[in-house]
């Protein structure tokens, strides 16, 4: 299993560097590029949302993406540590669900949302 960890100013001109990263680590992952669309859209939206809510809180932590390859796909951990928002009621997260099935949301210790992305190889 191989994991990248990227740290990114809560600042929206970021989202397209987490967006970038991600669809080069899926393709080294092996994720069918029809499904690589769905990676960029949905780790963009799902960055975006985080530092939309990191800014509305006036968090200055950094957004957290982790990547993450092994047997069974890839994964992709968006972590933010602002406690600002809807959690199921925003746009974002509507959007995301349609391109990921089984997204998962939950609070992450010590404050903030976890949310999970998940695709086969």
């Amino acid at each position: 299993m191989t994991t990248a960890t990227l740290r990114i100013p809560a600042q929206t001109d970021q989202v397209r560097v987490a967006r970038m990263v991600a669809c080069t680590a899926a393709r080294r992952a092996g994720v069918n590029e029809d499904d690589v669309e769905d990676v960029r859209l949905a780790v963009g939206e799902a960055v975006g949302r985080a530092v939309l809510r990191h800014q509305a809180a006036g968090c200055e932590d950094p957004v957290t993406v982790e990547l993450t390859e092994d047997a069974g796909g890839f994964e992709a951990v968006i972590i933010a540590r602002a406690e600002q928002g809807e959690q199921d009621e925003d746009f974002a997260y509507a959007v995301i669900t349609g391109l990921v099935s089984g997204a998962q949301l939950a609070a992450e210790p010590g404050g903030g949302q976890r949310l999970v992305l998940r695709w086969a190889v």
